[in-house]
């Protein structure tokens, strides 16, 4: 499995006080709104433990592709699965080359960056706070945080509103937390790009920080992030992590999309930083206007922008610096259509960008390239496993029974250690059933994009917190989820059984208990829960504490 299959200060939180809203269009009754990382939350991303997943992914691989290429070998009808497999050790190696082994961020040197930051003269700062049709009560919870953290910046920031639903509501709201208000005259054009682009417009401060509308920033952001950019004048963008807490009163998609988050955020991000690959993602970010405004504002481009600028920066020569601190915490999507666009327009934009000229124009360093390449081989991996993943037990079930006897399976022992184990363990969030399934269905996600994009025919973009992005799920992925998935774990449990009865019943244990596993992370995704509508509550502690910051030390 691939690496990527990414000085205290108390944070002033409002009163815990539920509010009745009505949840939005596509919402499942999602009760918690996010509040900002506390302090051990902010340095939870600092120890990062990388040798441990990289020691026992190489011994669990190595296994693995050992026993896969004595299948291939004990049978030429098999030889037609060698093209996955080629693929899946080219990705492999090319993940790990980029994440292996990586120094992990040194906590003590950012300490001393930001505490002996005292200009004589704060510079300024705008705040984009992009809206497109967000629930009222997600808008105000983060508002309210952001206007502590422009009361509490010791030079001038100025929050921006810019809202392309054109909602009378918001403006009023705006006046009302001291927010500058503003709503494009050509609503639509490029999506947010357009939106930012207007932002830009109409402000004129040296810095600008991007906030999703449900990301609550902790009120000594920019106190974090500023020193990278006064330190750096070739910084075109400072990235801090989207942080994203676990919680049981979260829904199982929120819950899900939140545990495979933190590989990203945590491992990934740090290995391509040190390689100069890091990728911005839009919020949580500080952006230098000079930077912005040689490439003409962001990247009109009606999808990903984010990943677009901060590769148009990166041609122009400005450079982007990952700091793993999490400094803002956000929502998930709530319901499976929201994920699923969410997740398609993600994998869309790397396709993009990996697929146009410029990107094999510029001059890059080999791991600097490998590191957009790694996330290419990655959505490609999801989606082609999607397939090939419960094929093969149903094929060796049905046909090649001999092949599934104890003795020839030990070798894949260490996959399954690693992955149900060591994995899991290794996060600092829960990592439960939610995660295996969401997993599930960004594989029919990738693989829908990746055909569209081929097909020339991609869908557009919708907001993630909108209300468009939850309204339905594309007919075509419950027809693949149905039918293959559901189809596929019939099969591949019936199969198990039937070779357990009828043959030597310890060889058929371990891909019996793994059809279990499959068909129980299918069932997750084909039994949605009942709606129910519940007050939003803002929660302020998550269930699993992590280190103090002072043991964290440097890294």
């Amino acid at each position: 499995m691939s690496l990527d299959s990414h000085e205290v200060i108390a944070t002033e939180t409002p009163p815990t006080v539920a509010r009745q809203t009505a949840p939005r269009s596509g919402q499942t009754g999602n009760p918690v709104l996010p509040e900002p990382p506390n302090d051990k939350e902010k340095y939870s991303y600092v120890r990062r433990h990388l040798w441990v997943l990289t020691t026992a992914s190489v011994i669990s691989m190595s296994c693995l592709v050992y026993s896969q290429f004595r299948l291939l070998h004990s049978s030429p009808w098999l030889i037609v699965l060698l093209p996955c497999l080629g693929f899946t050790v080219l990705y492999y190696v090319t993940s790990m080359r980029v994440n292996a082994f990586t120094a992990d961020f040194d906590l003590k040197d950012h300490r001393r960056l930001v505490q002996d930051w005292r200009p004589k003269a704060y510079p300024t700062v705008a705040v984009f706070l992009p809206v497109c049709g967000e629930p009222v009560d997600v808008l105000e919870n983060t508002w309210t945080h952001v206007r502590r953290l422009a009361d509490r910046y010791p030079g001038k920031a100025t929050p921006y509103v810019l809202d392309d639903s054109a909602n009378p509501e918001l403006a009023a709201m705006a006046e009302r937390f001291g927010f500058v208000y503003g709503s494009r005259p050509n609503r639509g054009w490029f999506k947010k790009a357009g939106n930012l682009h207007y932002g830009l417009g109409i402000s004129d401060e040296e810095y600008i920080l991007i906030l999703d509308a449900d990301f609550a920033p902790r009120a000594d952001l920019l106190e974090e992030l500023l020193p990278y950019m006064e330190q750096d004048p070739e910084l075109g963008i400072v990235q801090s992590p989207q942080y994203f807490r676990v919680l049981d009163r979260q829904t199982w998609i929120e819950r899900g999309a939140g545990s495979v988050q933190e590989l990203f955020y945590r491992a990934v991000q740090m290995s391509r930083q040190r390689h100069g690959g890091a990728i911005c993602v839009g919020s949580c970010a500080v952006y230098r206007r000079t930077a912005l405004e040689a490439n003409g504002g962001t990247t009109l481009i009606e999808h990903s922008e984010d990943v677009h600028t901060g590769f148009d920066l990166r041609r122009l020569g400005w450079a982007l610096r990952y700091v793993p601190i999490p400094l803002a915490t956000g929502n998930c999507p709530d319901n499976v259509s929201a994920f699923y666009h969410q997740q398609y327009r993600w994998c869309a934009g790397s396709m993009s960008l990996l697929g146009s000229k410029k990107f094999w124009d510029t001059k890059l360093r080999l791991t600097t390239r490998l590191c957009y390449v790694s996330g290419f081989f990655y959505y490609l991996h999801t989606a082609l496993f999607t397939f090939v993943a419960p094929l093969i037990p149903i094929v060796l079930l049905v046909a090649m029974p001999d092949k599934l006897k104890a003795v020839n399976t030990v070798l894949v022992l260490p996959s399954v250690i690693y992955t149900v184990l060591i994995f899991p363990w290794w996060h600092r969030c829960r990592y439960r059933l939610e995660a295996w399934a969401v997993r599930l269905l960004y594989g029919w996600a990738h693989l829908f994009a990746i055909w569209d994009i081929v097909r020339g025919r991609r869908q557009s973009w919708r907001p993630t917190g909108s209300a468009a992005a939850g309204r339905s799920t594309n007919r075509r992925f419950w027809i693949g989820v149905w039918g293959w998935n559901g189809g596929t774990a019939l099969l591949w449990v019936c199969g198990a059984i039937w070779r357990t009865v009828t043959l030597y019943p310890p060889d058929f244990f371990m891909v019996l208990a793994s059809g279990l596993f499959y068909a129980v992370i299918v069932g997750r995704v084909l039994v949605q829960p009942r709606a129910t509508s519940k007050a939003r509550v803002p929660v302020i502690a998550p269930r699993k504490l992590m280190e103090p910051a002072e043991n964290l030390g440097g890294a």
